[in-house]
């Protein structure tokens, strides 16, 4: 398809910048299957081509700090420490505590996207990458269509693109009052009234934001818009030593 046609396309499913996004519906596991759009990213239908985003991460014992966060992320440790109350950027965080991230959610062709980077080592694959190390704030397929080494036949100390899936709200969303999108990441036992109560959030405009209805399954290690009024707060107290 040309890009010509696949704008119009876009356009024309999604209405312009009044529409909101689809949800992944777990197509990112189908690695070599690149031929649904939503996932290469959020389109970008928002009234603005960069903003403010808001990324989420569960610490691992690899990235159990602001510091190790940031860097993997490609975001501010100094901003990291603000938002989540840590005593520093080294402080280290508990195992699988969720932290939020800022980050600058830019228009890359069709997509928002906020742009990491990740040296292969000899046991990386895409998938690894995508749904291990950046837990699912890429895909694959996102990765395969922005780097140039194919899926088998990745380079051991190459450096490659991660675009990290983050959106800007619509005009509906901004005349709603929304300033900011936080790309969650979904996992076990969530539904939508307990991530809707988790940022203090609307569950109606949460299920518009990602076009569901209560009716509709999520499935974990996939991102999940939440339409926020203002900066999210701390989720929960979170003591670091």
């Amino acid at each position: 398809m040309s890009k010509f046609f696949f704008l119009v396309a876009v356009v024309l499913q999604w209405g312009g910048s009044h529409a909101q996004q689809p949800y992944i519906n777990n197509k990112q596991l189908a690695c070599e299957d690149q031929s649904d759009n939503i996932t290469q990213g959020y389109y970008c239908n928002g009234l603005n081509k960069s903003c403010l985003s808001y990324i989420t991460f569960r610490s691992t014992t690899t990235y159990n700090s602001a510091a190790d966060i940031g860097y993997l992320l490609k975001a501010d440790a100094t901003l990291i420490v603000s938002l989540n109350n840590f005593s520093s950027e080294f402080a280290t965080i508990p195992r699988d505590k969720l932290v939020i991230v800022p980050v600058n959610c830019s228009w890359a062709d069709y997509y928002y996207q906020h742009n990491a980077s990740h040296t292969i080592s000899e046991s990386d694959t895409y998938f690894i990458i995508s749904n291990d190390t950046y837990q699912g704030l890429t895909t694959c397929q996102a990765m395969m269509a922005q780097n140039p080494y194919n899926y088998r036949n990745l380079s051991v100390g190459s450096d490659v693109l991660v675009p990290l899936r983050c959106a800007c709200p619509t005009s509906r969303q901004s005349a709603a009052g929304f300033k900011y999108l936080i790309s969650y990441m979904v996992t076990w036992g969530d539904n939508f009234s307990a991530i809707a109560t988790k940022f203090g959030a609307d569950e109606k405009s949460v299920l518009e934001a990602n076009e569901l209805n209560a009716n509709n399954t999520i499935f974990p290690f996939t991102t999940f818009l939440v339409p926020l009024t203002a900066e999210p707060k701390i989720i929960e107290s979170m003591q670091t030593s």
